[in-house]
């Protein structure tokens, strides 16, 4: 799959490769998503190409002047295209020239510039400056496009604004009903204060690498770790460990392994969050608290996941 990051649409130089286009942010590639995907994937057939156009950041970001909290930022987001079968994605960044861009000229300059002849996109897609741009508006420009209709489970929008309510919430089952995985986060294992180690439990200490959105309850956390392509069953803290810290300038997200001793520093992992496990709490002595992550160990091991 290339990726190409586009500051200014006169980078886009026009070819003789015609394409499919899958229009939108696609924050959380949730099922609706990959239905759009899919379809331009799908249709991209003989010596078309499937691409994917998209913004290398929100609008609400931008506008708020602010990062914001992503289900899958951009090195997420690029794995899981390249998994549905993506051959291009071309990253526009939005910018003061992108927002100002006319409808007609985001056609013209952006999906006419490379030869896009089909457009997947959801039934709310909007583009151009305002957000004028509609679906109708590419039709009329002669471009075949096929919109995706509002999908629901149980009454339920498929969005990413539900995706993000269930992991603030938790609900990581809803997540995979809802998108097809479990949600995870992604970063490199760091040294931290090796506390863990005092009482037999180690734990690898994340940074994460981009600015994902994490639960809103600080606590244990059922999960998998997948590590040197492995996965492994594992218990998390997302919190500020109360018991060794009296602080609360500083959240730390540490993960014990079952069943390894490696040395994993400075080496990427990926954590998949499957239950809410138990609110983090403050413990009277460290024995209190290696009695209490026996307990969490003998839940974790006991769980079919």
């Amino acid at each position: 799959m290339e990726i190409f990051n586009i500051s200014d649409i006169s980078e886009i130089k026009k070819d003789n490769v015609r394409r499919v286009a899958a229009l939108g942010f696609f924050d959380g590639i949730h099922n609706a998503h990959q239905k759009i995907i899919c379809g331009a994937v799908g249709a991209a057939i003989g010596d078309y190409k499937s691409i994917v156009i998209t913004l290398d950041k929100s609008p609400k970001e931008y506008f708020g002047k602010t990062s914001e909290e992503l289900l899958t930022p951009i090195n997420k987001k690029n794995e899981l295209l390249e998994s549905l079968g993506v051959d291009e994605v071309y990253y526009l960044e939005f910018n003061e020239k992108l927002q100002n861009l006319s409808a007609e000229d985001f056609i013209e300059f952006i999906l006419k510039e490379l030869n896009v002849d089909k457009v997947f996109c959801g039934f709310d897609y909007r583009f151009g400056n305002k957000g004028l741009g509609t679906p109708d508006l590419i039709s009329e420009n002669g471009i075949d496009i096929n919109v995706q209709e509002e999908q629901m489970i149980e009454g339920e929008k498929i969005s990413t604004t539900v995706l993000k309510k269930f992991v603030r919430d938790g609900e990581f089952k809803k997540y995979r009903e809802y998108s097809g995985r479990y949600y995870s986060i992604s970063g490199l294992v760091v040294k931290g204060r090796q506390l863990g180690r005092t009482i037999n439990f180690p734990t690898a200490n994340l940074q994460l690498s981009e600015k994902y959105l994490l639960p809103e309850t600080n606590g244990v956390y059922i999960t998998k770790i997948k590590v040197h392509g492995e996965i492994y069953k594992s218990i998390t803290n997302i919190g500020y460990n109360p018991t060794v810290s009296s602080g609360k300038n500083k959240k730390f997200i540490e993960t014990h392994i079952l069943d390894f001793d490696k040395d994993i520093y400075d080496e990427k992992i990926e954590i998949f969050f499957y239950e809410f496990l138990r609110k983090e709490q403050k413990f009277e002595s460290f024995n209190h608290l290696r009695e209490q992550l026996k307990l969490d160990k003998k839940t974790c091991e006991e769980k079919d996941y």
